[in-house]
């Protein structure tokens, strides 16, 4: 029981650590794609006044905004003002939903493979019952 306990906790760990990675590339993203187009006026990192600022204050604005759609929490601080951005928040949103459909899977499957050899048990215990009538 022990390791199996290990095991799940490990692979919750792992799972957690895998979203947070997509949150990050999700995050830097946001800020690449504007920053490849020389920051549009109606970008989101211009109206928010990001340009020029420190790359941790930048880092952490991106991340925010990635993890707001991948959660569906909302858009962020304001919605998407062109279609880069419309572009990258509905790639964000769908990350998410992947991400969320990732986590519940793995979820399943850990909590029907913890108990598994008492199943097997109680499996083989039936089949020996049906037998032995």
């Amino acid at each position: 029981m022990q390791y199996d306990l290990a095991v799940a906790a490990v692979r919750i760990f792992n799972l957690v650590g895998l979203m947070l990675l997509i949150g990050h590339w999700n995050g830097c993203l946001q800020f690449l794609i504007p920053m490849l187009h020389n920051f549009p006026a109606d970008s989101w990192i211009v109206i928010d006044d990001l340009v020029g600022r420190p790359w941790a204050e930048q880092y952490s604005w991106s991340v925010f905004k990635a993890m707001s759609h991948m959660l569906c929490i909302g858009y962020g601080q304001k919605p998407p003002k062109n279609l880069m951005d419309l572009w990258m928040t509905m790639l964000s949103m769908v990350s998410g939903a992947v991400c969320f459909a990732m986590f519940i899977g793995h979820a399943t499957a850990l909590i029907q493979s913890m108990d598994s050899s008492k199943r097997q048990y109680k499996e083989k215990y039936m089949q020996v019952k049906e037998y032995m009538r």
